[in-house]
């Protein structure tokens, strides 16, 4: 049985994660170490791990199931603590905070987008957005008028009175988006946000995200995903392996990915290494997708 105390931490993969260039990160995981107990079974979900975010950025992490991406993102958000290690935002380590801070520092600075959306079905677009306002005390005239901006953002002014059976996938998404920027927070988590839509409503949300880190650039997006087309609009992107960073890719370096420029060339040139673990990387996460598919193909033959 592993415990906290002789947990074996790959150091190796997991320093150096400051790029050149890169701006004062906005949140540091430092050591972060999280254990889920099952009975007299110890999982280890997060075996000392350490990355940055930064503001005014989209990073995306990425990884197999179970390798700790959503536990990662749960600690962030305040929905979990570690058992060791620092959460550190905006320079204040959330670890050492109280149920009740937590809950306050969730309400203020985090906003949520969940794969399975959590929309009302009795409620029209503009009020799913209104109603987590409404709940924490914090809906304002000032938030409301917000609230109208919002649905011009996501390019939804025409659906306010809609209901979500009334909208499509892809609509009812970018509502979720709205509804986690409606407190104006710092940073926007997003799980698996574009799982359930079509190659063409996926592509939007893609847009759209884009669209608001660079409306918005004081605010962090953190996106964890299965889908490797998000290095089309990642800042920077991770990829966890047994709850540890195994791979991290700057800026430049998704450039080089996204364009096929003369330097990912020479990239791959002067660290063969280093291209053979991007292409297994992004086989991987296509094996994932294509079995996700299959899935979905028998799930519906066998319900007809």
């Amino acid at each position: 049985m592993e415990t906290k105390n002789n947990i074996k931490k790959d150091t190796n993969l997991d320093q150096n994660l400051s790029f050149e260039g890169e701006a004062q990160p906005k949140i540091i995981i430092d050591d972060a170490i999280k254990i889920y107990k099952r009975g007299k079974i110890e999982v280890v979900a997060l075996r000392g791990l350490n990355c940055t975010f930064n503001q005014g950025e989209i990073t995306v992490i990425m990884g197999p199931s179970g390798c700790g991406k959503t536990t990662l993102l749960n600690l962030i958000g305040g929905l979990d603590r570690p058992n060791s290690g620092n959460i550190i935002v905006d320079g204040q380590n959330i670890c050492h905070l109280s149920d009740n801070e937590l809950e306050k520092y969730r309400r203020n600075k985090i906003g949520f987008v969940f794969q399975f959306l959590n929309l009302i079905p009795e409620l029209t677009a503009e009020e799913n957005i209104i109603l987590p306002l409404e709940l924490s005390g914090t809906l304002t005239k000032e938030r409301k008028e917000f609230v109208k901006e919002l649905l011009n953002i996501v390019g939804l002014e025409d659906r306010v009175v809609h209901r979500p059976d009334e909208l499509s996938g892809g609509e009812q998404q970018r509502i979720s988006v709205a509804a986690a920027l409606a407190n104006n927070p710092d940073v926007v988590l997003c799980d698996e946000p574009t799982g359930e839509l079509d190659s063409q409503s996926k592509n939007v949300v893609f847009g759209l995200l884009r669209s608001i880190i660079e409306r918005f650039p004081k605010k962090s997006i953190i996106i964890v995903s299965h889908d490797p087309d998000l290095k089309q609009i990642a800042d920077k992107m991770y990829y966890i392996r047994d709850g540890a960073i195994s791979h991290h890719f700057s800026k430049k370096e998704l450039e080089e990915l996204k364009h096929g420029t003369s330097e990912q060339d020479d990239f791959s040139k002067r660290d063969p290494n280093r291209a053979k673990e991007v292409a297994l990387l992004e086989l991987r996460e296509l094996s994932h997708i294509i079995n996700e598919k299959i899935k979905k193909i028998d799930k519906n033959l066998h319900a007809q």
